[in-house]
């Protein structure tokens, strides 16, 4: 059979066999499927909101027991159940309580009035001042409610006449902390948010939703009313089984169930949920056969469209293959002798639609590829950079020949373990680095670069960067991977030099001014977000002109020397140092322990110093002095400027009073002589 009919019969097949099969399967069954998935929509729909109306109760509970649990509201509360208890004095003494009362009410619109009810029925605060001495009759059940129920009432009627709502009520015991009964805290709450949860239930025009209370009263939209479920003309008629659901409510488990009645052309489902935190449930009615009905409807129009597509389905077919696939043979000719490594043949195709594009594509591709063959091959052979290709289907490794011209090993066209990405001589500090991103890139990377100290054809170790990059067939399987060797030592060691020439005092060898500023700026940073205890410490060598003027500048720089060298052996591990300039030098402690370590490191410095070094060009020992001014990093200031400025100030002080000694910046003080005498206290114990 010929390819043109097969690829009718597949196309025709492919569209007419599922159309004709959805709409057999749907005549039968997709008014009952579609009527039950509505039916569960509904029921997971209602669920939804009795879960968002238990968790508005909760949040009702948890900000009534967060208030009862107030020390002043205890307290005044139990002071209003004393005998002798006068209203209009206690209200200014525990303003508070009124005050969060007020607050209470202006932060939620849904909660009317919030009254605190004493143990003799007395209103002894509320939002509404108005409302405060006055007795609330039948108290005692709001105290049942509230010790031994849920506290939440039925649905009732209140406000004015002309403005009276649907409404309930939340009654919270106050206990003493000897769990005395001390009075509840009576909440009226309209049932605005109640209304907003139900009318967000997103349910088709057959379907109403509606909420039900422990006594079966029914609150639905419009809300303005509330009718029993006896006296309502949808759900009375199902009296009988809503009247179980009361019955029941206290045993019934947390489950979803329904019930269906009436005739089928008024019939019904009543869906409902209960709301564990209160005892209410969610209703919802759907009229069955207005939803068939509409299912029906439904069906007859896909059914129509499913005979319209098969018709166009079938005209589109065979124009299709009459249209555009005669140029398919010739595609399938020029491929195949492409692929017998024939680079002359061109395509030729006489029709002047696409496929003529798709032709002149693949000549000019093919032009393009056999170019780009000829350039690599120049390129790979006249670059000094080595290039070097990894093929995982035949597991071998090819390199260019300008490789032997750069190391000693001479590379062979072999295996991947035997070939010089494996044997290369790399320098011991870099070779587990460069082991690890060949690993890689013969795993999950699918590029690298690195750079790495290599055996040179001469002895010598020299800096290359590799790169290399992971080449994928359609199915997303690696197929090579083709990299380049490049010589960057001259480079490498020009940047290395400049940059340790930048960095580094030309004397001391130490940070310089700059290297030092920006260092201390980042670990004031850090310390900011780890909260370390970190220092900096400020040192000037007392009377250094000395020196210079009595022995000269080789013995000047001798002296800058010796300090350096003891400041690089007390930072070793501790932190980092710097020359600020002349005979100034900075460090940065980090990570203490203790705030007393920094002197500590201080005091270490200026022993050593005082116990001199030989000089060369004197013979003589010399003996030298230092003022040491220390900052902590966070205490003194937030910039690199304020607490150099820190710690030169404390510097200066000790200047002022003698030399040769150190002090801590007056915004640290306070902290260090606490934090040294506990140590100081501490060492007296053991």
């Amino acid at each position: 059979m010929r390819v043109k009919l097969k690829l009718a019969l597949v196309i025709l097949a492919a569209v007419i066999v599922p159309i004709v099969t959805v709409n057999i399967f749907s005549s039968v069954h997709i008014k009952n499927i579609s009527v039950e998935l509505n039916m569960q929509n509904t029921d997971n729909i209602i669920s939804s909101q009795a879960e968002s109306i238990n968790y508005y109760f909760e949040d009702i509970s948890s900000a009534a027991k967060e208030f009862v649990s107030l020390e002043d509201v205890r307290t005044y509360v139990m002071e209003s159940n004393e005998e002798g208890f006068v209203i209009s004095k206690d209200i200014a003494e525990y303003s508070s309580v009124f005050a969060t009362l007020r607050g209470m009410t202006d932060l939620d619109s849904s909660l009317s009035k919030i009254m605190i009810i004493n143990n003799s029925g007395m209103i002894v605060a509320s939002s509404d001042e108005n409302d405060v001495g006055k007795r609330m009759t039948k108290h005692s059940g709001l105290f049942e409610s509230a010790t031994n129920g849920n506290g939440i009432s039925s649905f009732s009627m209140s406000g004015e006449k002309d403005n009276n709502i649907p409404s309930f009520s939340y009654a919270k015991a106050i206990y003493s902390h000897n769990n005395e009964l001390l009075g509840i805290v009576y909440e009226m709450y309209n049932t605005a948010h109640l209304q907003r949860i139900i009318n967000n239930a997103q349910i088709d025009k057959y379907t109403t939703v509606a909420v039900m209370d422990s006594t079966g009263g029914i609150l639905e939209y419009p809300y303005k009313t509330v009718k029993n479920y006896t006296e309502h003309d949808s759900y009375g008629k199902a009296a009988e089984y809503i009247r179980g659901l009361l019955d029941t409510a206290d045993e019934r488990e947390q489950e979803e169930t329904s019930f269906s009645y009436g005739k089928k052309a008024q019939r019904r489902t009543v869906f409902n949920k209960r709301i564990s935190s209160c005892g209410w449930t969610v209703l919802a009615i759907s009229n069955v056969q207005s939803l068939e009905n509409s299912f029906n409807s439904r069906k007859s129009a896909i059914m129509n469209l499913a005979i319209i597509l098969i018709v166009l389905a079938s005209v589109g077919t065979f124009v299709f293959i009459h249209y555009f696939s005669k140029p398919m043979d010739e595609i399938i000719r020029i491929l195949q002798k492409k692929q017998r490594g024939d680079t002359a043949v061109q395509f030729n195709i006489s029709s002047s639609d696409e496929f003529k594009q798709i032709g002149r594509a693949f000549n000019t591709a093919f032009d393009e590829i056999f170019e780009s063959e000829q350039r690599y091959n120049t390129i790979v052979e006249i670059t000094n950079n080595i290039v070097f290709e990894v093929n995982f289907k035949k597991n071998t490794v090819t390199v260019s020949k300008s490789f032997n011209k750069k190391f000693s090993y001479r590379p062979k066209d072999d295996s991947v373990k035997e070939s010089f990405l494996y044997n290369l001589y790399v320098h011991k500090d870099d070779k587990d680095r460069y082991l690890a991103d060949i690993d890689r890139i013969f795993g999950s990377a699918n590029f690298i670069q690195g750079e790495y100290r290599v055996k040179s054809i001469y002895g010598d170790f020299i800096w290359i960067m590799i790169k290399a990059t992971k080449f994928f067939n359609r199915e997303e399987i690696p197929t090579k991977i083709v990299g380049v060797i490049m010589d960057i030592d001259k480079e490498k060691k020009s940047e290395m030099h400049l940059i340790q020439k930048a960095s580094y005092d030309a004397l001391t060898r130490l940070y310089n001014r700059e290297t030092f500023l920006k260092s201390l700026a980042e670990e004031i940073e850090m310390s900011s977000i780890k909260k370390t205890l970190d220092a900096m410490m400020f040192i000037d060598l007392d009377d250094f002109k000395f020196f210079n003027d009595e022995y000269g500048h080789a013995c000047g720089d001798e002296v800058l020397k010796f300090t350096a060298d003891t400041l690089k052996e007390l930072c070793f591990e501790r932190g980092f140092a710097g020359r600020f300039g002349g005979d100034e030098f900075v460090v940065c402690l980090t990570n203490l322990t203790l705030y007393g370590d920094s002197g500590k490191v201080a005091q270490e410095l200026i022993d050593t110093l005082g116990k001199g070094f030989i000089s060369e060009s004197t013979g003589i020992k010399l003996t030298i002095h230092c003022s040491v001014g220390i900052a902590f990093l966070r205490e003194s200031g937030k910039t690199t400027e304020e607490v150099i400025a820190a710690a030169d100030e404390a510097m200066y002080n000790i200047k002022k009073h003698g030399k040769s000694a150190y002090a801590y910046a007056k915004s640290a003080q306070s902290s260090t002589d606490a934090v040294l005498d506990e140590v100081d206290e501490i060492d007296m114990l053991r």
